[in-house]
């Protein structure tokens, strides 16, 4: 649980204050080649949620590419990881809850792999390039992560090579 930054993101990205890691999944034995990297991003809700992002990308859904090495290349812009200075205490307060849920890793939250999803609000079930299906990775509960009331989807697409996030908010 809670692998450094730079393990699993791209140079480019591992020095942002907006990534918060938590798990590295190995999901072989489940026949899905790369590493599924679950990754947190804090992104203040003042910003143009549609401009730094791919096309069907916003701040509560947004894509990863997996690079050759196996690390996550975001495919939003830099842009995205601006924080104004009415979100620094929100971004300030997650960094403590995570601090805190690192230091506790035994009592954390569990990554849950399931084989039904569990949504919070509609099915928001991604498609590739190809309009299939992405494959449904897991899904974690933030509040106690990184003090956001979100649930965090992970999919995988293995044909695109991208992850995709999902975050649905009660």
């Amino acid at each position: 649980m809670f692998p450094d930054k730079d393990t699993i993101l791209v140079e480019d990205y591992a020095n942002y204050d907006n990534f918060f890691p938590i798990a590295t999944l190995d999901l072989r034995n489940k026949g899905i080649k790369d590493k599924i990297h679950i990754v947190y991003v804090s992104f203040d809700p003042s910003i143009d949620h549609y401009k730094p992002f791919s096309p069907n990308d916003n701040i509560d859904e947004f894509t990863f590419s997996i690079t050759d090495n196996g690390l996550y290349k975001p495919t939003f812009e830099k842009s995205a990881l601006v924080i104004g200075k009415d979100f620094e205490e929100h971004l300030k307060n997650a960094q403590e809850t995570y601090t805190e849920a690192k230091s506790k890793d035994s009592t954390s939250p569990k990554v849950r792999i399931m084989k039904y999803l569990s949504w919070w609000q509609g099915d928001q079930t991604p498609v590739n390039s190809l309009g299939n299906k992405m494959k449904f990775i897991c899904q974690i509960d933030i509040l106690s992560i990184a003090n956001d009331d979100c649930r965090l989807f992970v999919f995988y697409d293995e044909h695109d090579q991208v992850v995709k996030h999902i975050y649905q908010r009660t």
